[in-house]
């Protein structure tokens, strides 16, 4: 009989903790670095130069291959001026720390004791500089650094995922054009200290992040955490990166809950214009609910999980498997998600608002912090726009190009323009072939991707795709036009292509150009005038119709549209790249004096190993930078086949060659009778035995330091005029840039140090001012 009563209870027990999964299945922050203690200090106090800019320390941090670098300083204290840059010398990113240490509000609150944002590359050049100032500063100590781990080691250490059969997550990127992607644009990367990853989202319109409670759980976590916005892939299949951003490496705590596991955080700057936000929803999920999760599993770049096949509705979309009022996960669904998912948004896909926070696994996984109980609970503490509330339709003029020309040949990715939700099917990102055959182009025009219909069953008869550019910003232009290839291959009942202009954010929309039925087996080129448009925003949009036949696939490549800004005239250029054993590493972009890219391409892996390509681009007059880039760092000569580019100008004039380069290069070059200084720069060079070779710049003097309204710039006789500026706070932001004068107001900054780059004919010098 006792044994009897034994396993009654042993029954119970399992019973209770099948049922209560926060025990058993509760995440924590994953792990994503190796942490290491450290002994690197200055001397103290530090003795500063006597006169002029030295260097006081340098060292360098390596480890081979590691996904990051981030170091913890403690009793950081500078003499006004002096500053420690952290310098990656594989990307040339630059973070700036001065003063007292790190800034970690909008009042210029600094912190002394402090981890450093992370740099993405595997080595980085910490060095102090000083200026001539107070001997009567501690200068510093560096305790710990954190190497990010590998992306096959992340593989390797992955802890529990829960993915109960088959992995259904998708790259986020496989879903631009749709609300979904749009909503998933406000979530983010965390970075937490050296070495936590976990998912943050923005809830609401003024700047707030949410994530979990077992994520951030302090002050003091929330004044280390980075926060990565864009970090995911730039098409759906390919090898392409996005530019991801770290908006903020720091936050101001708000508060927490443990029962709920959510925190509530405030960031220093407010990212929502350009990343949107989440709202939560007053109205509890019920049992079957359609639901999506954009996330960061595992670290890696973000992903959806939009289907699944446990559980999933009738067309194997993921949806809410259970709800409960008391006890355990109070929303559980078969979603796939991993490490490093904690935080993450579970959003209700009818109304596209949060209804949990994700932060347990298992099979099934889910939340109990459902978004009706976090609401109560956050209570007067809400940021506006944060209950209810579907922020802005993602067919708004969210992004608007005001300068040009403006570039668009779909490489890998459909880049800021949209898919309708309010047609039949999409348009396709696509290399090569389409699958049909006598229908569609071979090849791309432009570079090695273009978009098109796919009008096999059941995309026919009289089905409709279309895709949606951003907002072009015509005010103050004199001219303007655009021009684009199109292929229209196929039966003569293929259907219509229409190009369509709307000047009131899509409520009306008007023809501008349009083709029906067989243009013939080529690529053909459009151009059309918008001089009805100019002094207006203008959205434009390809609405392509299919007819009565599976053989009516149409496609647009190299969109360009310009304006009289663009300087007049246009000088072709080819660029004749022979491509290593390696083609799907190879990139390059071409951009402007400006810094926006006006040409692009790559990676090519549907072409043969060791073929050879040209592409041909029209440039306004002007200086240009041509980079190629390979993801695999070994360039495209010599190791592994004998790649080269050469670039040359209409009159076979070479302006840039190269191949054997590491992971990228960059070669400037101008057309059309612009010409680039050569002159090179007088510099200082300092060496000492612990000190690795450092090259300063002698060519600019700056004054009043420190400055109240405006600084004088002063640069050397011999050079030529400098042609921008750029002002960065000391976090490493961009708060400040213009075209260069030799006077800069600089009376709306807050007081601090600031370090301002002067760019000049493709080279950069480098000063410090303090802003009074």
């Amino acid at each position: 009989m006792k044994n009897y009563l034994l396993l009654i209870v042993m029954l119970m027990t399992v019973t209770i903790s099948a049922q209560n999964p926060k025990e058993d299945y509760a995440q924590k922050p994953m792990i994503i670095a190796d942490e290491f203690k450290l002994d690197e200090s200055t001397s103290h106090p530090y003795t500063t130069a006597k006169s002029g800019k030295q260097i006081l320390y340098q060292k360098e941090f390596y480890s081979a291959k590691a996904s990051y670098v981030k170091l913890y300083f403690k009793n950081f204290d500078l003499a006004p001026g002096d500053y420690v840059e952290i310098y990656s010398p594989n990307n040339g990113e630059t973070k700036i720390y001065g003063q007292k240490g790190k800034i970690i509000d909008e009042q210029m609150t600094m912190i002394s004791d402090f981890w450093t944002q992370a740099i993405f590359e595997d080595k980085i050049i910490v060095t102090l500089y000083s200026f001539g100032q107070s001997d009567k500063h501690y200068g510093f100590d560096i305790t710990k650094v954190a190497y990010g781990y590998t992306s096959e080691k992340l593989e390797k250490i992955l802890g529990q995922k829960s993915i109960c059969n088959s992995d259904n997550k998708e790259p986020i990127a496989c879903y631009q054009g749709t609300e979904m992607f749009a909503k998933g644009e406000a979530v983010s990367k965390l970075i937490i200290g050296g070495r936590s990853l976990c998912t943050g989202w923005l809830l609401g319109c003024e700047g707030n992040l949410m994530t979990n409670n077992h994520c951030i759980g302090s002050a003091s976590a929330a004044q280390n955490v980075d926060v990565i916005f864009n970090y995911r892939k730039d098409g759906c299949s390919g090898s392409a990166n996005a530019t991801s951003e770290t908006v903020a490496t720091s936050a101001s705590f708000i508060m927490t809950d443990s029962g709920l596991d959510f925190t509530l955080l405030k960031l220093p700057v407010n990212p929502t214009q350009k990343y949107g936000y989440l709202s939560l929803s007053s109205v509890a999920p019920a049992k079957g609910d359609r639901i999506y999760i954009p996330q960061h599993p595992g670290g890696r770049r973000k992903e959806i999980s939009v289907k699944s096949d446990r559980d999933g509705d009738t067309n194997g979309f993921s949806r809410v498997y259970a709800v409960s009022n008391s006890g355990g996960q109070t929303v559980r669904y078969y979603a796939d998600t991993e490490g490093g998912s904690s935080g993450s948004p579970v959003i209700k896909y009818d109304s596209h608002l949060v209804v949990a926070i994700h932060n347990t696994g298992g099979c099934p996984n889910g939340s109990y912090g459902r978004s009706d109980a976090i609401i109560a609970k956050i209570g007067n503490r809400m940021p506006n726009c944060g209950v209810d509330n579907g922020g802005t339709p993602i067919d708004d003029c969210k992004t608007t190009v005001n300068s040009f020309p403006y570039v668009q040949s779909f490489e890998n990715t459909i880049g800021n323009w949209t898919q309708s939700t309010t047609d039949d099917f999409n348009w396709s990102v696509q290399t090569g072939a389409t699958p049909s055959r006598d229908t569609g182009p071979s090849a791309a025009n432009a570079g090695s991707h273009y978009v098109y219909m796919e009008t096999s069953s059941p995309n026919y008869p009289n089905k409709k795709a279309i895709l949606t550019s951003p907002c072009f910003d015509l005010k103050g232009k004199n001219t303007a036009s655009l021009s684009f290839a199109y292929h229209m291959y196929g039966a003569n009942t293929m259907g219509s292509l229409q190009l369509e202009a709307s000047i009131d954010d899509g409520k009306t929309w008007n023809s501008i150009w349009s083709k029906s039925g067989n243009q013939g087996n080529a690529w053909n080129n459009a151009s059309v005038n918008l001089a009805s448009y100019l002094g207006k925003v203008v959205k434009l949009r390809f609405n392509g119709v299919s007819g009565t036949t599976w053989q009516g696939d149409m496609a647009i490549d190299n969109f360009k549209l310009s304006t009289d800004s663009s300087g007049g005239n246009q000088y072709k250029v080819t660029l004749a790249i022979t491509l290593d054993n390696y083609p799907e590493e190879t990139s390059w972009d071409i951009k402007n004096s400006a810094g926006q890219v006006v040409a692009s391409g790559g990676t090519y892996g549907s072409e043969p190993d060791g073929s050879s390509i040209s592409i041909s681009e029209n440039l306004d007059a002007g200086c240009y930078s041509l980079t190629f880039k390979d993801s695999y760092g070994d360039g495209i000569c010599c190791s592994y086949g004998n790649g080269s580019y050469t670039l040359t100008d209409q009159n076979g004039q070479t302006l840039a060659s190269g191949g054997n380069f590491g992971a990228s290069e960059t070669k400037n070059f101008c057309v059309g009778g612009a010409r680039e200084s050569t002159e090179t720069e007088e510099t200082v060079i300092l060496e000492r035995t612990d000190v690795a070779k450092e090259t300063l710049t002698a060519a600019m003097s700056l004054y009043p330091n420190p400055a109240i309204n405006h600084i004088q710039i002063q640069l050397a006789a011999k050079r030529t005029t400098a042609t921008s500026y750029s002002i960065l706070d000391l976090s490493g932001k961009t708060v400040q840039q213009g075209n260069f004068e030799k006077t800069i107001p600089v009376e709306h900054l807050k007081p601090g140090l600031y370090m301002i780059k002067i760019h000049v004919s493709g080279s950069t010098h480098t000063a410090s001012f303090i802003k009074k």
